[in-house]
């Protein structure tokens, strides 16, 4: 049965696949004008992070994963205002929904690799705030995992580690 949550994600995926691709000659320019000479099958970018395109589904997800943990382990930490929280959350999430959407799209599937994505998404929710909750309630999330933030990092971490 196909939950609320389900058809949002796919929606929010088919999104972020429809604006990183482009529709126009902008895609067009982005691989023409590439100094290295690397495709855009290589290399792709969401919010600054590189999605990992190489490898195998869990060799992606550790890839990506070795890239933003240590940002999102470093904003726990910080003492920041919701609007940095907000201003960061995007970028992150962004390229975990990229990555998502792309092994959706795989031949091979990969059970472990596909529940690991949405344990990160979480955290990136409870961490840096949903945007369709009000400052305050995000204020109050953010307080809330940041109290047993690294348990559930070091958990997530393994996770991810072992796949």
């Amino acid at each position: 049965m196909i939950r609320i949550k389900d058809i949002l994600c796919i929606i929010i995926i088919a999104s972020f696949l429809f604006a990183g691709y482009g529709c126009g000659d902008s895609a067009k320019q982005s691989q023409a004008s590439d100094p290295v000479g690397k495709s855009s099958e290589q290399v792709e970018k969401a919010g600054g992070f590189v999605v990992p395109a190489d490898g195998t589904p869990s060799e992606q997800v550790k890839k990506l994963w070795e890239s933003t943990a240590p940002v999102i382990r470093a904003d726990a930490r910080a003492k920041l205002g919701d609007r940095e929280y907000q201003e960061k959350r995007t970028p992150l999430f962004s390229a975990w929904v990229m990555l998502q959407g792309k092994l959706s799209l795989a031949e091979t599937k990969d059970e472990k690799t596909q529940r690991a994505i949405p344990e990160v998404l979480k955290l990136i929710d409870s961490l840096y705030g949903f945007p369709g909750y009000s400052p305050e309630r995000r204020e109050k999330d953010r307080e809330t995992v940041k109290k047993s933030f690294d348990q559930r990092f070091q958990k997530l971490d393994q996770q991810i580690k072992s796949l």
